[in-house]
């Protein structure tokens, strides 16, 4: 019987009946779920049983070449789900012969069922007729009522070059992705940091996205060579691991914003979503500007203050080919608040250049979410520019909705507003972008610092007890629990865990001024000052916050020391200065006419 016959039975395979014609596997009258893919190939096996059917045939039949590339990974995984459905193994098969290098043949016996009765047949027909009536019915829904999928991970873009110096291109082509994909209206868009560990992961999609929280997948490869660039990506529905959608993309290099942007809006319409009218356009960019922003994002995601040096290097280089190049100046900003933020440099010298390239950011691009981002916090952490703030950073998020970072920053700008219900809720949505960090332990260390920031003790120790539970090696876990132990009063457990700290990285100075602080208060002043000698030392030939040394002479009781230290931190602007509050670790200057004056030099609100 021929394949175009045997394509419209059911037939006995082994212990299972297939139905070549609707696509079902039973077995006993189960009905087994099988993935469209696994089944086109036991289809195929089938219809050509005992005979070899090569790898080579299969990727011509299911994966045509303007579709998804990386062909070997598909293939295996769809065998292991046939294989999964039919209780059969590669080692000692029943069902399906592995030829290696080769491909693949059906061993199991092939028998024609007998034909159903007259009866079967017109309640399937029926069946059929009500299932087309639901098709159509919610087929109309899904078409006016929303998007189809509405959760997405974008999992990290495979480097099918073969060349493992290319793996920050094919990273950042996934957060350019990322990035754009965010501006989707009604759908929750995976952040960055919580879809790059699943790098190279050996998880079924199934299981990432039930971790993740999210009912579609985007998964694909990046390949450049010489002066274009090819990206293939598939959509799938998680839960069915059902193909919604794949395609290919190839352009030249100088084209590849409108490559990202083309592939974005395909992703869009596929689950019937729409992305924000104020998604910035496209625009052609210089080759080697690009590759420069690809090597600084990837540099500035190592989160280390090398990696951010390195990072204002590329996306300086960047602007300089090409100075109309929004995202680059954008990213630039977010390099140098960063550099601000690690201690590394004076906050003045480094948080007037992210001013600067997020000012100019805009200028080239109003619409670009991550320029308003930056701007915000600079007014946020440098300027003390609360209007101003509250202005950029919810343009940010209306423009791009899903960016985990802006959501984090309002809570904790929110938080020293005294607006605590409000920063819950950028929490919450926090939480709901970055699921992979929110549930490990830097999600509970940042929570309990905002904890901490409204003086909520007791939560900020308990979210703190967790992450230290969870990754004892990290020193930040460590260093922000034995600071809110001794801000809470419990000072021989807080001094603890601050030699701990230490300990974990002996280099950090802000972790040593904060345990001389606990030490002086505990009365061990003989400690303390030890560490107070080793910041001055180190103060004489690089930079050291004013405000660590001002910690010390607090807790040592030198109160005018401390004001002097605190008034040179006002003139760098150091950004720590936001939580110069009288209820914390400055409380015992609350009554000085010094630190008032800073208070409202600052202007931050009373509690």
């Amino acid at each position: 019987m021929d394949s175009t016959s045997l394509s419209k039975l059911t037939l006995r395979v082994g212990g299972f009946d297939v139905d070549m014609q609707s696509g079902e596997l039973c077995n006993d009258g189960e009905k087994i779920r099988v993935p469209d893919q696994p089944f086109q190939i036991l289809r195929l096996l089938v219809e050509r049983r005992g005979e070899v059917i090569t790898r080579d045939e299969l990727r011509q039949q299911l994966w045509p070449a303007d579709t998804f590339v990386d062909f070997d990974r598909s293939l295996n995984s769809a065998m292991k789900k046939l294989r999964d459905a039919l209780g059969d193994s590669a080692d000692d098969p029943t069902f399906i012969e592995t030829l290696p290098r080769l491909g693949y043949r059906l061993i199991a016996p092939v028998e024609q069922q007998q034909p159903r009765s007259r009866r079967w047949m017109w309640a399937a027909v029926a069946a059929v007729v009500v299932i087309a009536i639901g098709i159509v019915a919610a087929l109309r829904f899904s078409a006016s009522t929303g998007p189809q999928i509405h959760a997405i991970a974008v999992l990290p873009l495979a480097n099918l070059s073969g060349d493992a110096n290319q793996e920050y291109f094919a990273d950042g082509m996934t957060e350019a992705l990322i990035t754009d994909l965010a501006q989707l209206q009604e759908v929750r868009v995976i952040s960055r940091t919580s879809v790059m560990p699943y790098k190279q992961s050996k998880q079924s999609l199934p299981e990432i996205a039930r971790q993740l929280n999210v009912d579609g997948v985007v998964e694909g490869g990046v390949v450049r060579s010489g002066g274009r660039v090819r990206v293939t990506v598939q959509l799938i529905r998680a839960a069915t691991d059902q193909h919604l959608w794949a395609h290919g993309y190839e352009r030249d290099l100088s084209d590849v914003v409108t490559l990202q942007r083309d592939l974005s809006s395909a992703i869009s319409e596929a689950i019937h979503a729409q992305l924000a009218p104020s998604a910035h356009a496209a625009q052609r960019v210089n080759p080697a500007a690009y590759d420069f922003f690809l090597r600084g994002t990837a540099a500035l995601g190592k989160e280390s203050a090398e990696g951010v040096k390195y990072a204002i290097t590329y996306f300086e280089k960047a602007v300089a080919i090409q100075p109309d190049f929004a995202p680059g100046y954008a990213s630039l900003a977010r390099a140098y608040s960063q550099l601000a933020y690690s201690g590394a440099v004076a906050p003045r010298e480094s948080m007037s250049r992210a001013k600067q390239a997020a000012l100019k950011a805009i200028d080239l691009d109003p619409q670009l979410a991550e320029g308003h981002t930056e701007l915000g916090l600079v007014h946020f952490r440098y300027d003390w520019d609360w209007r101003a703030s509250e202005q950029e950073i919810p343009r940010a998020l209306l423009l791009n909705p899903n960016e985990a970072s802006t959501h984090t920053a309002y809570a904790t700008f929110l938080r020293i507003m005294h607006r605590p219900a409000e920063a819950d809720a950028e929490v919450k949505r926090w939480h709901e972008v970055n699921p992979y960090i929110a549930k490990r332990a830097e999600g509970f260390i940042g929570s309990a610092a905002r904890y901490r920031t409204a003086g909520d003790y007791p939560k900020a120790i308990a979210e703190m007890r967790t992450a230290v539970q969870m990754d004892p090696s990290l020193p930040r876990g460590h260093f922000q629990l034995g600071w809110t132990l001794a801000e809470a009063g419990q000072i021989p457990d807080g001094i603890t865990e601050l030699e701990k700290s230490v300990q974990l990285s002996p280099k950090n100075l802000r972790f040593q001024a904060r345990l001389a602080w606990a030490y002086a208060l505990a009365g061990e002043e003989e400690k303390a000052r030890a560490i107070l000698a080793e910041l001055n030392k180190h103060s004489a030939h690089s930079y050291v916050s004013p405000i660590a040394i001002g910690l010390v002479h607090i807790g040592l009781h030198e109160n005018q020391s401390a004001l002097d230290f605190l008034e040179e931190a006002y003139r760098d602007r150091d950004f720590e200065l936001i939580s110069l509050t009288p209820g914390s670790t400055f409380k015992p200057l609350r009554l000085e006419p010094r630190f008032r004056e800073l208070m409202r030099k600052i202007g931050l609100p009373e509690a």
